[in-house]
């Protein structure tokens, strides 16, 4: 990950050398000898840096060294992006669009005799000069672990027949049926029984229980069937809520106040009529108090209801009561052998198994018996040609290493296998929580806001972005993928034991955090990057002045009202951001309004289901490197902001679910860099003078990507739709178009339109707009209840803790 952070700042220094046609923004007087000398160290430990990443699980002073060297690079990174959006800005006009180089418009002594220019420029180079000192000190130190040069890797595009079908578990079948056989049993006792799978991480229980879920004979034995995650920390009113969620929805909603106890109520209520299985996967807690409230609600089921649990600890087994406690072994040395050579042999002959089998065996033995290694082991076999690669994995010095967890051992052989661009995109997952639901092109766009996918020459960032993510599926990193109808993959997971392997080699620098209300997180002695928070409320910065300064991701996920101190204090603090995602906070315009243009660095801003945001604030264009703005889900969402056709490099813009959003600015049209457009209505009957309207599209090309609109107004304008010249994109992939007017016809609007024939076209009508639009109002609806419910449930939670602490106020108040 180091050699992919030094490719990336040597590729930034020649892009900004070879745009800096504007020779007037050159640094002050000396400092390009700094700049050559530091591109000079960073070109010679390059090729060392491969070597030190594998040795660095096996020497601690090799770690130490690279954690050093990281820390340097990510400064480095900063300064040139510092640098390279001051040009950017000189080279923009104040409309937001490009305009010719004022280099040209007036002379150099002009336009660069300001105090502030000198001044930043002087900054500048005094960081790079700082920079070159730490690095100097980097470099002499590396003699001494004997690094080796080495050849850096280049990722290969994976061929289209690469994925391979695994979801079949070899060596699991007698158990399966075992399992089955029992709760097809019609138990009579008064209590549910409970089977409990119990394993190590990777031996596969979650899988075992998926195949036993699905199958046929369980979906038609119980009259319902619920999947819960119930993953560390354990939250019962969480697991109770979506277990009524699922059971009956409306009762849900009913709720005003969705306490666990009223929640448990209905659960009884419905559970009498029920022959359930739920299955509880992934559980750590043993503790009675944690269950013995749900225990005693599911009591109630019609018999012949059973429970299911997955876990790693014997501990759980024993406090549910389990009458069936099945512990799952690791597997025969030749059920490893034949999960790895179904990966491996993928596509080969039988002359290539025949030379490379007794190998294979070898390196299968390796696996400890552990499924998810032997799977992951033989992706990374895919692409071993001879013998002589496979035994150089053999024969790794990983698989002896004691620094790292033993179980860990085949995973970073695999990590380790892949070129150092896409180890960096893996490690970039320990952002999200465990069992998250990943969505394939919002992981892209994060990915791309860290700077690494740099384009080379005329190809796309997110066509190689699509190309990692893809080579890291076919190694077994991604799973549990939900595809679209053409097949490609729209989401998918990560197993517990690949997440808790990306935590482990970020170890510091990825970090999350659950922060009791009014508490402060002090990390200032970890290396902290990248920093998720989960949080009642925003009432104040929670976070400490060291931590936050050295930030580039921050996620906040909050059920409560942010204070305008306190993103005051996020916002004037925290100016390394590259990526900033608030989930379900209560936000108002003025409190992001101010302070926003500090974040010169932000290349992702997500508000996620944040409510009380009525219009998007105008200072929010001023971020001139915005490449993604996802605004999903923000129902109260009304307007967009005057000056988006200022954000010249926005890509991605995604407004899907926005039900109040009425106004589309004209300036859209200026967005010539996007190539995804999600959400957004636009009028078809006219060319509006103030609103986004169909012909707009005319200069935004969205190559390679997809285009997603609703249709508005009382007839079709043809000569508006011909402007917006939709035969031209001939590399938009997908478009997708809702008609919201019974004054149009789907076929007039696709001759109008006269769509390339490599486009792929849905066209919905105004007869299946309406159930959807109907639809997307109810689903508004719902969620509208849900985020009130969790502000009450926490107010009320606040109001009892205060209580209890006798700094509440009395119930006569």
């Amino acid at each position: 990950m180091a050699e992919a952070i030094v490719s990336a700042i040597l590729e930034q220094m020649t892009a900004i050398t070879i745009d800096k046609a504007i020779e007037a923004w050159s640094l002050v007087q000396g400092a390009e000898k700094e700049v050559k000398r530091l591109e000079t160290n960073f070109k010679a430990l390059r090729l060392e840096l491969e070597d030190a990443e594998e040795k660095e699980y096996v020497d601690k002073r090799v770690k130490h060294w690279l954690d050093k060297f990281r820390d340097v690079s990510y400064d480095m990174e900063d300064v040139l992006d510092e640098w390279e959006t001051a040009v950017q800005q000189l080279q923009t006009d104040p409309s937001g669009s490009a305009s010719v180089r004022k280099w040209k418009v007036c002379p150099f002594v002009s336009c660069f005799s300001s105090g502030s220019q000198v001044v930043r420029r002087y900054n500048i180079a005094t960081k790079i000069k700082k920079v070159n000192e730490e690095v100097d000190e980097i470099v002499k130190d590396k003699v001494r672990f004997e690094l080796i040069k080495r050849k850096i890797k280049q990722p290969k595009r994976p061929e289209t027949t690469s994925f391979v079908d695994v979801s079949e578990l070899i060596g699991r079948d007698a158990m399966k049926e075992e399992i089955i056989s029992i709760l097809l049993c019609d138990y009579k006792c008064r209590n549910v029984p409970t089977i409990t799978l119990v394993g190590m991480g990777g031996i596969g229980k979650t899988a075992l229980a998926q195949l036993i879920y699905n199958d046929h004979r369980i979906q038609t034995h119980f009259s319902k069937t619920i999947w819960v995650c119930a993953s560390d920390p354990f939250d019962q009113t969480q697991i109770a809520r979506a277990i009524l969620g699922d059971l009956d929805p409306d009762s849900l909603i009913s709720l005003k106040t969705p306490t666990l106890q009223s929640v448990l109520s209905k659960i009884t209520e419905r559970l009498t009529r029920e022959k359930f299985l739920f299955v509880f996967d992934d559980v750590w807690t043993d503790r009675d108090q944690d269950w013995e409230t749900l225990k005693v609600a599911f009591k109630y089921g019609m018999p012949g209801s059973c429970i299911l649990v997955t876990t790693r600890k014997e501990s759980v087994a024993r406090r549910l009561e389990s009458p069936h406690v099945v512990p799952l072994q690791l597997l025969s040395e030749e059920m490893c052998w034949l999960i790895l050579s179904q990966k491996a042999f993928s596509g080969r002959s039988q002359a290539s198994r025949e030379i490379l089998e007794d190998i294979g065996r070898e390196i299968a033995n390796k696996c400890k018996g552990l499924p998810l290694a032997a799977k992951t082991i033989g992706g990374l076999l895919q692409d071993k040609k001879g013998r002589e690669e496979w035994q150089d994995v053999l024969n790794n010095v990983i698989w002896k290493s004691s620094f790292a967890h033993e179980i860990f051992s085949p995973l970073l052989l695999s990590y380790h296998d892949l070129p150092s661009p896409i180890r960096q995109c893996l490690s970039y997952c320990a952002i999200f929580p465990n069992s998250f639901t990943i969505y394939k092109d919002e992981l892209i766009q994060c990915w791309m806001a860290q700077g690494y996918l740099n384009s080379d020459g005329n190809r796309r960032r997110e066509l190689k972005g699509e190309d990692y993510f893809k080579y890291l599926a076919t190694r077994s990193f991604f799973q549990d993928f939900e595809k679209d109808t053409s097949g490609s993959i729209i989401s998918c997971k990560m197993h517990d034991m690949v997440h808790e392997f990306v935590q482990f080699l970020t170890e510091h620098r990825f970090v999350t955090e659950v922060v009791a209300r009014n508490s402060t997180l002090d990390l200032s002695s970890k290396r902290v990057r990248h920093l998720r928070l989960e949080i009642p409320s925003w009432d104040a910065s929670p976070l400490s002045t060291c931590l936050i300064e050295k930030l580039r991701s921050l996620v906040v996920v909050s059920d409560g009202l942010s204070s305008g101190d306190g993103l005051q204090d996020l916002f004037s603090r925290s100016k390394l951001l590259r990526f900033l995602e608030f989930d379900w906070l209560r936000l108002r315009p003025e409190q992001i309004a101010v302070g926003m243009k500090n974040l010169i660095h932000l290349r992702y801003l997500s508000l996620i289901s944040c409510s009380g945001l009525e219009n998007l604030p105008e200072s929010v264009c001023e971020l001139i490197n915005l490449q993604s703005l996802n605004l999903r889900d923000c129902l109260d969402l009304k307007k967009l902001a005057v000056g988006m056709g200022k954000l010249i490099n926005l890509r991605y813009l995604c407004i899907k679910e926005c039900p109040r959003l009425s106004y589309y600015p004209k300036g859209i049209r200026h967005l010539t860099s996007l190539t995804r457009l999600s959400g957004i209505r636009m009028r078809v009957d006219q060319s509006d003078g103030n609103e986004f309207s169909i012909g707009d599209l005319e200069n935004l090309d969205l190559l390679g990507g997809s285009l997603c609109v609703e249709l508005i107004g009382d007839a079709l304008n043809w000569a508006e739709a011909n402007r917006a010249k939709l035969h031209n994109k001939i590399h938009l992939k997908r478009t997708d178009i809702w008609i919201c007017s019974p004054n149009i016809k789907k076929e007039e609007v696709l001759k109008a339109l006269n769509p390339p024939s490599t486009l792929l076209v849905e066209l919905f009508d105004y007869q299946k707009w309406l159930p959807f639009n109907e639809a997307r109002i109810q689903r508004m609806k719902i969620r509208e209840k849900l985020i009130v419910a969790r502000i009450v449930s926490r107010a009320a939670l606040k109001f009892i803790a205060d209580c209890s602490s006798g700094s509440g106020k009395s119930t006569s108040d």
